[in-house]
């Protein structure tokens, strides 16, 4: 699965948050998610948040066992 990771840091607090959201689309660049991430800046995150860094992640799930399937 791949995941968009989205980091953003606030010099008052002087904390950082982290905002995943899955399936992301291949090719996405750093246009198309750091106006995406300005409009988050006082809505999700602090208004006194910086845009930080972006990352798409991949990850494996190996099933070991599962007893219930719904």
């Amino acid at each position: 699965m791949k995941r968009l990771r989205m980091k953003f840091y606030d010099p008052v607090e002087k904390k950082s948050k982290t905002i995943s959201i899955d399936g992301v689309i291949d090719g996405l660049t750093q246009d198309d998610v750091e106006p995406v991430m300005e409009g988050l800046i006082g809505v999700l995150v602090p208004a006194s948040s910086l845009v930080d860094e972006a990352s798409i992640v991949e990850t494996t799930t190996e099933e070991i066992f599962n007893l219930i399937e719904n």
